[in-house]
């Protein structure tokens, strides 16, 4: 397994596996744990740690940038539940200096960062009952929307043209 990727256009600072004993490789795992509730060891099957600017980049750059949103942290994994194989799926985990969450799903068996493989769930106050989703481990609650187009009334890619490179391979 490849364990770094270079910078480019489309993944502007590149992208590592950190070592399963820093922070950076234990850290997005207990997002996945708290926001899913699977519980058990689980098996990493890939890692990418890589940042780079906010989506949309209006808010990261420019005249109107926020300091704050202009270096996100993000995770792509892929893992299973060695307990529970019908937990499998593809994460992808943002941190921000007011906290960390998990952003998107995809299921195991997709590939890359293409819609309609991503999903992302909009909080919604009215409906917070988990639901189970075709492909996708464990349950979810909120508005489902593509997280690669945007939808549920947001109106921007999930990822920026800057990082979606660094999926590449996946």
């Amino acid at each position: 397994m490849k364990t770094q990727g270079g910078e480019s256009a489309r993944c502007v600072h590149g992208w590592v596996t950190p070592p399963k004993t820093d922070p950076l490789f234990n850290d997005p795992l207990e997002v996945i744990r708290k926001a899913t509730g699977v519980r058990g060891p689980l098996a990493v099957v890939d890692m990418r740690y890589f940042t780079g600017p906010e989506s949309p980049p209006g808010l990261s750059s420019g005249d109107t940038a926020k300091g704050y949103l202009a270096l996100i942290s993000r995770w792509y994994v892929k893992l299973y539940a060695r307990n529970d194989l019908s937990f499998q799926g593809r994460f992808l985990v943002e941190g921000r200096r007011f906290g960390r969450g998990l952003s998107a799903v995809a299921p195991y068996d997709t590939k890359g960062y293409q819609s309609p493989d991503w999903h992302g769930f909009e909080y919604d106050s009215e409906d917070t009952t988990p639901k189970t989703y075709p492909g996708l481990p464990g349950t979810w609650s909120g508005v489902e929307y593509d997280f690669v187009k945007g939808g549920a009334g947001l109106d921007l890619p999930g990822l920026p043209d800057e990082v979606v490179g660094c999926l590449r391979g996946t």
